[in-house]
């Protein structure tokens, strides 16, 4: 019986890690990894609008921006570099437009914000601000909690440092807790929800037609977020 069973136990460790390594590997993924800040060559780098209506509104978005996330000056000068702004006409009004970068150690995400600044005569929408001039800061506080006229200024955490040291970390924990052999980055981006760094990450499935898996991974928390996906959509 002895026999037996020093026989039996070594073939069922081999048929067990068999199984497992079979498991691990039933859907495999595959990608290219482009450069590490590569999804930034997407965003228009330009310059800061410099009239006196453009400075003017630029320092309300920064003081309404560190009101509304409790950013310190130091932090703000550490941590956001302005890229571009403008003033936009429509049919509504006029808005004012600025694009930055947030970095935290290795991780860079692209931002834009807008608010109204001045609402057309015409214009029938929230009709508790003024028409025809300028707002004020705190027209424009109000503007923004409301989303009124597509103003929105981005929540942002005040955190400074992040869970992992580098990409290469980062993409190998989400990687682990996909459980899946490899996936490639695509951009870090800033949660609506919760103002963290999310590192946002994809692969194709092999011999599986249209089948994606996507995640991210909050860089604060280290909480992930994975799903099964369409890699594109068929019409």
């Amino acid at each position: 019986m002895r026999a037996v069973n020093s026989i039996l136990i070594p073939f069922l460790i081999c048929f067990i890690f068999s199984c497992e390594e079979e498991q691990q590997h039933e859907r495999m993924v595959t990608c290219e990894q482009e450069d590490d800040y590569a999804s930034l060559d997407n965003y228009k780098i330009d310059t800061l609008c410099t009239d006196s209506i453009c400075i003017e509104y630029q320092s309300v978005w920064k003081e309404l921006l560190m009101e509304q996330n409790n950013l310190t000056e130091q932090y703000f000068e550490n941590h956001i570099e302005l890229f571009q702004s403008r003033l936009q006409n429509w049919v509504q009004g006029i808005s004012f437009r600025i694009c930055y970068k947030v970095k935290i150690n290795w991780a860079i995400a692209y931002v834009c914000d807008q608010f109204i600044i001045k609402i057309d005569k015409e214009s029938t929408l929230f009709t508790s601000l003024p028409r025809d001039t300028y707002l004020s800061k705190d027209e424009i506080k109000y503007a923004v909690s409301k989303h009124a006229f597509s103003s929105d200024i981005i929540r942002l955490s005040n955190i400074e440092t992040l869970q992992f040291d580098s990409l290469k970390h980062a993409i190998q924990y989400l990687i682990n807790k996909a459980n899946v052999n490899t996936m490639c980055s695509k951009r870090v981006f800033i949660s609506e929800s919760t103002g963290n760094l999310l590192l946002e990450a994809w692969g194709e499935y092999v011999n599986e037609y249209n089948s994606c898996i996507k995640g991210s991974l909050d860089l604060i928390t280290g909480e992930t977020y994975i799903t099964d996906t369409n890699c594109f959509i068929i019409n």
